[in-house]
């Protein structure tokens, strides 16, 4: 796709909860512009539809940013997700909107490679929003900040979860709730996942639990936050800037600490998964502890560590996920080793050896790699894996410290 003007302009109607009104949202929610070579602050709401407050909070700001609009030194733009799936209030009507962004796909999305019996609803959602980002992607010039927010199932606590990159870490580390890493070995091509592959920085915001009132007000805070943070505004201009990282340093109850995910329970097609009532988010566990039952067996924890987004609705391929804290020094060590390209040294471990003499990929024989292979591999940011046969191949972020001098169009 060329032109987003040759887009289908589809408005629903939202109704806005916080507000006791209806809304109506179409797929570009706003585009505020300022200088044309600052920075590009990318937002998304809906990418779920049953996930409503991202959109309903960047309504609410756009509003005060438009008229902000001569004190930008950059550029905002707001994006809507899956408008079908949030008109009805489901997750998603056949496909997860935010499961489909491997590069083939995006490619054909870009060409519009279809046949009329595959345009799904979540393929037309897709062509219609990669249209618009496409566009924007090659009409700015300067850096690309992606923000994708998100709610969850449970009630929670406002946190961060993002690829493994230096500059995602500097961005997130900036904003006071929890950041987990490597989320990205166990789901299925999200959409940031693609746009940091790029070069772009890119981390989904979880502001509470679907639906809440709060969870509208954490979002709110977040993208004022995040105005300053990718210098789209000085911090001295944005109303209540303080108020707002106040709001979530407390609702995230003071907790700003790095977490790892350790496992990922799936859900295939069919199966029948039930959570143990109770659980939250960051909740402590105990090994053996039973968590789930799939298709009538129980499901117990297989170390000690946290919980991490327990499934509570109909919908959805991810049970759980299971954590476990990162201590500030080892995030040091690593961004220590990835500025001096220390990774070159992974091939001297015993089982692990470059694939196809690319430094980005490595092989790993889990029959001869000692234990403490796959944390050196974290540690220097590879944390994507891939099966192939007998062997495990494990891949960094081309663009971990910047993105690209110049894209691509």
């Amino acid at each position: 796709m060329k032109n987003s003007k040759t887009l289908k302009q589809k408005t629903i109607t939202l109704f806005d909860f916080t507000e006791g009104h209806s809304v109506q949202i179409s797929r570009v929610i706003a585009e505020i512009k300022g200088r044309p070579d600052g920075p590009n602050l990318v937002f998304i709401g809906g990418m779920h539809g049953n996930e409503p407050t991202g959109v309903l909070a960047l309504k609410h700001v756009m509003r005060h940013v438009e008229r902000l609009q001569p004190m930008l030194r950059g550029n905002v733009y707001a994006l809507a997700g899956n408008l079908t799936a949030l008109e009805r209030g489901e997750r998603f009507i056949e496909n997860d909107l935010n499961r489909v962004w491997h590069a083939d796909n995006v490619e054909r999305a870009r060409k519009r490679d279809y046949q009329p019996a595959e345009i799904i609803n979540e393929v037309e959602e897709q062509i219609e929003l990669w249209g618009k980002i496409d566009d924007l992607m090659q009409a700015c010039s300067g850096p690309f900040i992606f923000v994708d927010l998100h709610t969850t199932s449970v009630k929670s606590v406002p946190f961060i979860t993002m690829s493994d990159t230096i500059m995602n870490r500097k961005f997130a580390r900036k904003v006071p709730v929890p950041t987990v890493l490597g989320i990205e070995e166990y789901l299925s091509e999200p959409l940031l996942s693609y746009v940091n592959e790029l070069g772009c920085v890119s981390l989904a915001f979880e502001g509470g639990q679907h639906s809440e009132t709060e969870s509208v007000q954490n979002h709110e805070a977040l993208i004022w936050l995040a105005l300053a943070y990718s210098g789209a505004m000085k911090r001295i201009e944005i109303p209540n800037f303080r108020k707002h990282f106040e709001h979530l340093r407390k609702r995230a109850l003071n907790n700003d600490s790095v977490y790892e995910i350790r496992s990922r329970q799936g859900i295939d097609p069919g199966q029948l998964f039930q959570m143990m009532p109770g659980f939250v988010n960051f909740q402590k566990i105990k090994r053996d502890e039973p968590l789930a039952r799939l298709d009538g067996k129980t499901l117990h924890a297989k170390e000690k560590g946290m919980i991490f987004m327990p499934l509570y609705q109909a919908k959805g391929s991810d049970g759980f996920f299971t954590i476990r804290k990162i201590k500030r020094f080892w995030l040091t060590v690593s961004y220590v080793f990835r500025r001096l390209k220390l990774y070159r040294i992974l091939r001297y471990l015993p089982g692990v050896r470059p694939y196809m003499k690319s430094d980005e990929t490595m092989v790993v024989d889990k029959a001869t790699a000692k234990w403490y292979s796959t944390e050196i591999l974290h540690l220097m940011g590879y944390r994507r894996k891939k099966r192939q046969g007998d062997l495990t191949l494990f891949m960094r972020r081309k663009f971990d410290f910047k993105g690209p001098r110049k894209r691509k169009p």
